[in-house]
């Protein structure tokens, strides 16, 4: 039975060529025709062709466009935490010619020195300078800022220091009121006020007065700016007033002092 297909489809064929050698127009009829049918295929084999290196452009697009994307993201970067430094560098510029300029008005000789850590005790206000007995830092020294004093040297070794501000609980300083000329004591509150205590009952002590070293005793020089009175009352005894004192150092924000070097210094 197959033997008997092949041959029929054998003769089918050489009939058809015949016919094509014999009739031309038969020839070009069935081209056309062959070429009518195949023509689809051969267009969508192409278009698909076009399609893929389209494909394959437009994908090669998109990721150079991602690749650039990340690099202009990682230069902006760059350019942010550059701008960041030479901001930070303009800022440590102007406190320390605020600093300079407020050295040369003070008839002490000073150092300049930095904080470099704190003490995280509750209550203590307590930093480490970055200056030691190397660098003639010693116990007692007092320590200013360009608002006002700021606190006193705890003790020195070889490269560093630790430090105590006003607001600490262990802090007092000899003070008197600018106006009333009333003498008291100064102490820390273990927050960002200060206390003036032992005031006379008839003293005439004014909001807003400021408030000044006293230079009674060795240790803090007279005329340093400590701040200013916000409030006056009774003390709790009964026997004297009591005034709270809002600080002239701001001393959250403090970075760099001024170590003034006395001659009674030890």
């Amino acid at each position: 039975m197959r033997r008997w297909r092949s041959l029929v489809w054998l003769a089918g064929s050489f009939l058809i060529l015949i016919l094509c050698f014999q009739f031309p127009r038969l020839n070009h009829g069935l081209h056309g025709f062959f070429d009518t049918i195949t023509r689809p295929f051969f267009s969508l084999g192409a278009g698909i062709r076009d399609i893929s290196t389209d494909v394959r452009y437009n994908f090669g697009r998109f990721w150079n466009a991602i690749a650039k994307e990340r690099e202009y993201q990682s230069r902006i970067l760059e350019l942010e935490a550059r701008l960041l430094r030479y901001d930070e560098m303009e800022k440590e510029n102007r406190r320390l010619n605020k600093l300079l300029n407020f050295s040369q008005t003070l008839p002490f000789k000073t150092t300049g020195i930095r904080i470099i850590g704190e003490d995280n005790t509750p209550w203590k206000s307590v930093v480490l300078l970055d200056k030691g007995l190397k660098n003639n830092i010693r116990q007692e020294m007092v320590l200013v800022a360009p608002e006002g004093l700021a606190g006193r040297v705890l003790e020195s070794s070889a490269y560093t220091s630790r430090a105590i501000f006003l607001t600490d609980p262990d802090s007092r300083v000899s003070a008197i009121t600018s106006n009333g000329r009333v003498q008291g004591v100064v102490t820390g509150t273990g927050s960002e006020n200060l206390q003036m205590k032992y005031l006379p009952l008839d003293s005439e002590v004014a909001i807003g007065e400021a408030v000044i070293t006293s230079g009674i005793g060795s240790l803090f020089p007279k005329g340093l700016h400590i701040g200013k009175i916000e409030s006056v009352e009774r003390s709790p005894d009964g026997l004297h007033l009591l005034a709270l004192v809002r600080p002239a150092v701001p001393f959250s924000r403090l970075e760099e002092l001024l170590c003034i070097i006395l001659p009674t210094s030890k």
